[in-house]
């Protein structure tokens, strides 16, 4: 069994003559309290007969007065499995009795209490054990782990088994002796803060990341194979912050010619790959989070908002890399998919909590859809979708065939494509086509039933999608997508600031559950920039540098980057997110921001910015892991700068705010900056002479290779 407990590490001390104090029950320890507060993860637990508590410093309080051991669950809602291990606890009457009776039972949601989720990793290596997406972790009441075990099954008696089994070495330990496993939990968790305090201030940073930075995206074009059509070291996550990178690269003035092209290949290759793949569902648009096996014709059936905005934006950055269409028109259904999925009734957007299914009800058969569609818009749908008779999963993905004659859904031609090949008026088609994806749309969600919604409003899909639709009227300039960032940005201020703070979500809750963490302020900033880019209106920029200023207070500290302030610490290691592991970190997202606040003359504080903008030497060796941190060093290191004149003409301000989001520099001239009246300087690099551009054409010549 791999568990960590205090007991074999220490010789024991027996405390002579120490009076034990009365245990206290708290009232609200004898019910379950999720209700009172805010988040996906707490409302579908809400109803649980376990005495589900809050991680906060008042329910530790009360383990103490009560004298008991907290049992805690750590999940996230993008994952949605979790479900399924918290009903296998919940339905096995002894272990809720054991839990409520022994147990102060706290539940994590590892999305807003960040620093949780971060610390994962690190638990699970000092039990040789691979990270899972779920840990249960039993503490004192002081919040110093003494047991812990990833749950890395769903299956009921797996999961009971995993907790009994801990239970009752984890259990029988405090009985023996509760002095004991406090003391020496204290003692290990000291000796954990070092260990960890040590390994992330190790000065591991390039001394030549302009360098560096171009071997780290070389690196990365090897990982794929366009012969065996595999994009190693991605893991099973959609691949989109290298599809992002490779976007950016491939058009970027400042690379070298050679390395541009290197990545316009593989990006073309991958969007080969993924664009046709079962990843894009053609019924509502979304997009998968993750495959379940090794190529991307077998995904892992969970979406949650955050993955959409962050794939829209790849999308619309590849599409002004290799002008296919095609892009548009699926970035588009992602964004629709979004808005119809995850919108709330407020007007803002939460994370989207998919129920655990089975797979194969994502699944048809070619009779399913003869019936569902009739023999006419059947047999081209099933052409298009790449369906066959005994299903379309290779052995690869399906070696045991428990999905044989099944066939995942996916859409191999593009709408226009289809209408050409048929010989059909392309606006006759497209009615066809929209009314064989509502039919086999509303035969799959008969399958489902009706799932509750969540109307959580969550702040970083908000920004997520702030930043989608700021990328949307980039590429395709259309207005409406500029109006939807700025009144869904405007929206997002009202609820989840206050003043220069900003919350986790649109209702209050205590810190530790609520409060921004580092991630959430450098979201906020990425997405308030990606505004005033297409805006050129400096309030944001006010707002943006606000942000950054009370980060600079509550995320600094320990010559780190600590992802939550202070008064949010209850566990009291210091976490910091420096690489990708569930999201963008919160290192490649502050990084970014930083320089482009620096460019816009608003540098972060110094201290601040020191820990933001450094790039590991280690990158290189694993690039897909640092991704955001190497779009980050491109656009500071091979900067790329457009000033423009107070009377710019129209047309001219037009380009400028369609530029790349993040890759291009936008600001207001100086009279420093000697712009002439209409038009347009560009700055690339460490130019200070610049070139002069006075037509949008001019400006594209000059920026796009």
């Amino acid at each position: 069994m791999a568990i960590v407990t205090v007991s074999c590490r220490k010789e024991r001390v027996e405390d002579v003559g120490e009076k034990t104090p009365e245990a206290k029950i708290a009232p609200e320890l004898l019910t379950n309290q999720l209700g009172n507060y805010p988040g996906a993860i707490f409302r579908t637990q809400a109803l649980s007969p376990i005495h589900w508590q809050a991680w906060t410093a008042e329910t530790l309080e009360r383990a103490r007065a009560a004298r008991r051991m907290v049992f805690s669950v750590i999940a996230m809602p993008q994952h949605p499995d979790f479900q399924k291990v918290m009903d296998a606890l919940n339905q096995d009457a002894a272990t809720v009795k054991e839990i409520n009776e022994n147990y102060v039972p706290i539940l994590i949601d590892g999305d807003a209490s960040r620093e949780m989720s971060i610390l994962i990793p690190d638990l699970t290596v000092e039990i040789d054990r691979s990270p899972g997406l779920i840990l249960m972790l039993w503490m004192s009441h002081e919040g110093n782990p003494v047991a812990w075990i990833p749950v890395n099954t769903t299956e009921a008696s797996s999961v009971q088994n995993l907790f009994k089994d801990s239970h009752n070495m984890v259990f029988d330990l405090w009985g023996e002796d509760q002095n004991y496993v406090l003391s020496n939990s204290r003692i290990d968790n000291e000796i954990r803060r070092e260990r960890i305090s040590k390994r992330r201030n190790v000065e591991v940073m390039s001394e030549q990341p302009a360098v560096d930075l171009l071997r780290c995206i070389r690196q990365l074009t090897t990982l794929y194979d366009p012969i065996n059509r595999t994009f190693d070291e991605t893991g099973a996550l959609f691949p989109v912050n290298s599809i992002e990178l490779l976007a950016s690269a491939s058009v970027h003035p400042g690379l070298p010619a050679d390395l541009r092209k290197r990545c316009m290949d593989t990006l073309r290759e991958l969007l080969v790959d993924l664009l046709p793949s079962a990843m894009f569902d053609p019924l509502d648009g979304g997009v998968f989070s993750a495959r379940r096996a090794n190529a991307w014709g077998l995904p892992a059936f969970s979406r949650d908002c955050p993955t959409q905005g962050r794939v829209a934006v790849s999308l619309f950055e590849s599409y002004r890399a290799i002008k296919d269409p095609r892009l548009l028109e699926v970035a588009r259904g992602v964004i629709s998919y979004s808005e119809q999925a995850h919108r709330t009734k407020s007007g803002l957007f939460s994370v989207g909590l998919t129920a655990p299914t089975d797979p194969a009800l994502w699944m048809w058969t070619v009779e399913d859809v003869r019936k569902i569609l009739g023999p006419e818009d059947a047999e081209w749908w099933i052409k298009a979708s790449g369906m066959t008779d005994s299903g379309n999963l290779s052995l690869d993905l399906d070696p045991r065939r428990v999905y044989f004659r099944s066939n995942t859904l996916s859409m191999n031609q593009s709408v226009s494509e289809l209408a050409t090949e048929l010989s059909v008026p392309l606006d006759v088609f497209t009615k066809r086509f929209e009314t064989a994806k509502a039919k086999l749309l509303a035969a799959r969600e008969q399958r489902f039933g009706k799932s509750p919604r969540d109307e959580n409003a969550h702040a970083p899909s908000t920004f997520r999608m702030v930043s989608a639709y700021a990328a949307a009227f980039v590429a395709t300039g259309d207005e409406s997508y500029r109006e939807k960032a700025v009144t869904l940005l405007k929206l997002a201020r009202k609820s989840f600031a206050d003043g220069p703070t900003l919350r986790v979500f649109a209702t209050e809750a205590p810190p530790t559950l609520g409060a921004g963490r580092a991630f959430h302020y450098a979201l906020a900033m990425q997405a308030i920039l990606d505004v005033a880019a297409i805006t050129s209106d400096e309030q944001w920029l006010v707002w943006s540098e606000d942000l950054a200023t009370t980060s600079a207070e509550f995320f600094t500290g320990d010559k780190m980057l600590k992802e939550n302030s202070d008064d949010t610490r209850l566990m009291g290691l210091p976490v910091t997110d420096l690489a990708m592991v569930f999201d963008d970190s919160t290192a490649g997202l502050v990084s970014m921001a930083e320089c482009r606040l620096a460019v816009l003359g608003r540098p972060l504080v110094a201290s601040f910015s020191e820990l933001a903008t450094p790039l590991p030497v280690y990158a290189v060796e694993r690039p897909v892991m640092h991704t955001d941190l190497l779009l980050a060093t491109m656009a500071r290191h091979y900067r790329v700068t457009v000033i423009y004149s107070a009377d710019t003409t129209l047309d001219l301000k037009s380009a400028v705010e369609r530029l790349p989001l993040r890759m291009v520099q936008r600001r207001a001239a100086k009279p420093a900056d000697s712009v002439p009246a209409g038009a347009v300087k560009i700055l690339l690099g460490e130019d200070s002479t610049g070139q002069i551009a006075t037509t949008a054409e001019e400006l594209r010549v000059g920026l796009l290779p």
